[in-house]
């Protein structure tokens, strides 16, 4: 599956959905976002169920992330996010 971006428009801000599956390789924990987002926006989708934060996934900085579980190879990952200004 390739990488896409597209962009949904909200009342208030826009928010940006990337595939970030390229980065699933069995091992990695810690996976970067296309661009910096607002600290509380992000939304992480594996295998296209809604992750909790706090829970099993946190944010590390504005264009990171860390899973508390290891997707393998083959595993779908995907997130919504509001782009920093």
């Amino acid at each position: 599956m390739g990488n896409f971006v597209y962009n949904i428009t909200t009342e208030s801000d826009e928010m940006k959905k990337s595939n970030l599956t390229s980065q699933v390789d069995g091992e990695t924990t810690t996976f970067t976002t296309p661009e910096a987002y607002k600290t509380g926006s992000l939304r992480v989708y594996y295998n296209g169920v809604r992750q909790i934060e706090s829970e099993t996934f946190s944010e590390t900085t504005t264009n990171t992330f860390t899973t508390t579980f290891t997707p393998n190879t083959g595993d779908y990952l995907a997130i919504d996010y509001t782009p920093q200004s």
